[in-house]
């Protein structure tokens, strides 16, 4: 019994040793982004009411109100953000006009983190989604 054992534990390690490692993933331009222009993640926005929204890609999209724009990123591609009000689920929010990163939904999709950018860091991330959907 013991030698079969033996042989069963050698033959999975052979087996995990052969193995090709994961193919390494390319850097996301986004996140070089983030880090480049060191920007600071918040956890919650309050008075959140209605924002603008522009999509970078399915994972990132852009909102805005009046005088600030945050970066949200999701927890997973969101197909769901392109859709139109009617033709998705309403979001989650946990507090009433407060927008919190991981318990609530904006467009659709849950978040992941989200940060403050400017009107100039806007035009850049979109400038990097239309590059990125040019490929």
């Amino acid at each position: 019994m013991k030698q079969t054992i033996l042989i069963l534990a050698a033959f999975a390690l052979a087996a995990c040793a052969s193995t090709p490692d994961a193919a390494v993933d390319e850097t996301d331009p986004v996140q070089d982004f983030i880090q480049l222009h060191e920007l600071e993640k918040v956890s919650s926005v309050r008075k959140f009411d209605n924002p603008g929204h522009l999509i970078v890609n399915p994972r990132y999209i852009i909102a805005y109100l009046k005088d600030t724009q945050y970066l949200i990123e999701y927890a997973h591609d969101c197909r769901l953000a392109e859709l139109e009000n009617s033709a998705r689920l309403p979001d989650t929010r946990r507090r009433g006009r407060a927008l919190s990163v991981r318990t609530d939904t904006f467009r659709g999709c849950p978040m992941k983190a989200m940060w403050p950018i400017t009107y100039a860091h806007a035009e850049e991330l979109m400038a990097i989604g239309r590059a990125e959907s040019a490929q």
